[in-house]
């Protein structure tokens, strides 16, 4: 796979995923945003929410990869 603007994306969509799914376990773990976001609901909902984009991400940057070998 050579180096091209698709490449590119494609590291900077794994970066995203992972700074996401960091971002989802910080809600669970900690007290961020927790002057922000008092509810427990609403916490566990957003995290839901943050973990549940991950993983179309990281589904989408799956299918990207498979295509491009099938591709080659």
């Amino acid at each position: 796979m050579k180096l091209g603007l698709n490449t590119i994306s494609l590291w900077f969509g794994m970066i995203m995923v992972l700074i996401v799914t960091a971002g989802a376990f910080a809600f669970i773990f900690t007290d961020f945003y927790i002057d922000k976001i008092s509810s427990p609901k609403q916490r566990y909902g957003f995290a839901a929410f943050f973990l549940a984009y991950a993983v179309y991400r990281g589904i989408r940057i799956y299918q990207t990869i498979r295509y491009k070998k099938e591709e080659e």
